[in-house]
């Protein structure tokens, strides 16, 4: 897996502190979830299906989920 190196702000560092404090997380896990999520909401649907290749069933699951909350969100709105 390749290692990417980025540096915490201080606002992010503070709530990974508290948010390990009360939930006792792995610190790379957190990353990648946070990283996950925040990237499959903000790509499209195509896009993430061409990324994850259909290899990963947890993630096209997730995926389904997640745009289909979404459009649950955007019928609302109108």
């Amino acid at each position: 897996m390749p290692r990417k190196h980025f540096e915490l702000n201080s606002d992010v560092s503070k709530l990974i502190d508290k948010y390990d404090e009360i939930n006792d997380v792995n610190f790379n896990e957190l990353v990648n979830k946070a990283l996950k999520f925040y990237l499959i909401n903000k790509m499209n649907y195509k896009d993430v299906k061409d990324a994850l290749n259909e290899t990963d069933n947890e993630a096209s699951k997730y995926v389904d989920e997640t745009l289909r909350s979404s459009m649950g969100d955007i019928n609302r709105n109108y």
